[in-house]
């Protein structure tokens, strides 16, 4: 846990020191452009502790299988099903595992670079859109999604993508943004979920139709085991009938308290509507994914397969809470701050012993 605790001080430190060192600029909609150059330090830092790592994260054995797996196609075409009987899954992800092993046949380079391209989406978002920065990026750690990064962790990559874009979304650029999205879908096709979600997000944050889809969503959890059920019924007798014991057997949910810390930013963002959309109108993007968010973590109390949707709406808490530090008098900004500061820290070390098998930390260097 020392290697974690130190890594959130550098990013902190380093993520401090940008945003000081930076100038107002109207031309972004933080209205605040970090030091550029000092960006790069608590990036550089994400990047060293995430690609050192050995047989840290879940999947970290899986995505080894994979990378030397993907070796197996002897041309790249052969992955999208040129001239073989069947095409690689996920061909995206496959093809860039396929040039990574004509470089090195070891898959720490596979770790390294799959963590740079996902933190360096996520920090320019964060660049342009977090403030006050550093508290972004420290919630970044905090919130747990750097550490779930070491699982999923091409699904992570393409949400810092989507993430990236979300000024396509803001400004209603849906020819830019779907194309992005169907690229996205060759490295993790559970990115298609994005283009309904375009269409949902654009619309008023807390508006009669968001009311419906929380009903949908809390209607299907609370009967859960009557759809589970009727769903078995019909894969009965086909080509998944498989997986009718995995559905009727599985009972690992996402962990309630993680409910908590979802809805809490959602109440505040809430009750304050009105102060946000003066501070930002496109602060109803951000609540419409957190809202989603929330709810796809409300269906994953039933099964955590449905938390690897989370991961798409997660990240926009790193713009949501910051908010908050904002909105208010001076003095009620500076607790706000702190008191989001000491629960995110706490709430990740509370997580870190049991949450995705992070613990204990072992390096190349010490395997």
């Amino acid at each position: 846990m020392a290697v974690y605790l130190v890594n959130m001080i550098m990013v902190y430190v380093w993520s401090s020191f940008a945003a000081y060192y930076g100038r107002r600029d109207d031309t972004i909609q933080s209205g605040w452009r970090p030091n550029e150059l000092l960006v790069f330090f608590p990036f550089l830092f994400l990047c060293i502790v995430a690609g050192i790592r050995y047989k840290v994260g879940t999947d970290f054995v899986t995505y080894g299988q994979m990378y030397e797996f993907s070796v197996n196609y002897e041309k790249p075409w052969h992955i999208f099903g040129f001239g073989v009987d069947k095409a690689a899954t996920d061909p995206g992800f496959t093809l860039m595992l396929w040039v990574l092993n004509q470089i090195s046949h070891h898959p720490q380079i596979m770790y390294v670079t799959v963590g740079m391209i996902t933190y360096f989406f996520v920090i320019k978002t964060l660049y342009h859109y977090g403030r006050p920065f550093e508290l972004s990026m420290l919630l970044f750690l905090g919130t747990f999604h750097y550490y779930a990064s070491f699982n999923g962790m091409r699904q992570y990559m393409v949400a810092s993508v989507l993430f990236y874009a979300i000024k396509f979304v803001i400004n209603g650029q849906w020819t830019l943004y779907f194309p992005l999205v169907l690229f996205c879908s060759l490295f993790h096709s559970s990115a298609l979920i994005m283009i309904p979600v375009y269409f949902i997000v654009r619309t008023k944050a807390w508006s009669w139709m968001m009311l419906v889809l929380c009903m949908v969503f809390l209607g299907l959890t609370a009967l859960y085991d009557r759809f589970v059920s009727l769903f078995v019924v019909m894969l009965q007798g086909s080509a998944y009938g498989h997986y009718e014991e995995w559905l009727t057997t599985n009972t690992n949910g996402m962990n309630v308290t993680k409910i908590g810390v979802l809805i809490l930013p959602l109440l505040l963002a809430f009750f304050y509507r009105k102060r946000l959309r003066e501070l930002t109108p496109d602060s109803d993007y951000i609540a419409n994914f957190c809202l989603l968010g929330f709810l796809f973590g409300i269906l994953a109390t039933k099964d955590v397969i449905y938390a690897r949707f989370h991961i798409y709406f997660g990240l926009y808490q790193l713009i949501l809470l910051p908010y908050f530090t904002r909105i208010f008098e001076r003095r009620t900004n500076l607790f706000m701050y702190v008191g989001i500061a000491v629960c995110f820290i706490l709430y990740s070390m509370m997580l870190m012993p049991f949450d995705s098998s992070v613990l204990p930390f072992r390096t190349i260097f010490s395997k």
